[in-house]
């Protein structure tokens, strides 16, 4: 069980960096393409493509650009399949920073919640021990605290070392 003080991340982010992430995020929308969304049957249905798929599209690009002339139909447009390429591997390396980014809030969320629920553990055993011996207002806290446990089957949720909150 980790320290119920320890505090890793005690800070908050102020409303003016809320503003500013808020507004990297609108820019961010603005520069993708309004035609780039899929209704939920076509996520389902076009192709994803793996790092041999892309490796094969890159090649017969390659391969069209060198010695297709007479070869390839005209109605094949290089230059779209090569914008389309060249967006695929921009896309790709941002959703990795994204990634990136997602999983460093969900960690700040993971820990900040472990870290809030063990505070709040300890104090709901203060107002416990308090309204067991008397102490004025104690029991009233505890009375208020309680339900949360009480529709969690007693301790549920209590003094694990895995993280849940």
């Amino acid at each position: 069980m980790s320290n119920f003080l320890e505090n890793r991340v005690n800070v908050v982010i102020s409303a003016a960096d809320i503003a500013i992430i808020n507004a990297a995020f609108d820019t961010i929308l603005s520069k993708i393409p309004a035609n780039a969304t899929l209704s939920d049957d076509e996520r389902s249905s076009y192709q994803a493509i793996d790092v041999t798929n892309k490796v094969f599209a890159e090649d017969a690009l390659t391969e069209a650009q060198n010695t297709g002339a007479g070869v390839i139909n005209q109605y094949v447009n290089l230059t779209s399949l090569s914008n389309d390429l060249t967006l695929y591997n921009q896309s790709n390396a941002i959703v990795s920073r994204i990634d990136n980014v997602k999983q460093r809030f969900a960690d700040v969320m993971r820990i900040t919640g472990h870290e809030s629920k063990k505070q709040a553990d300890v104090i709901y055993d203060d107002y416990q021990r308090g309204g067991a011996i008397g102490i004025p207002n104690a029991q009233a806290g505890y009375l208020r605290l309680k339900p949360r446990y009480d529709e969690q089957g007693g301790n549920a949720g209590r003094g694990t070392d895995d993280n849940r909150v």
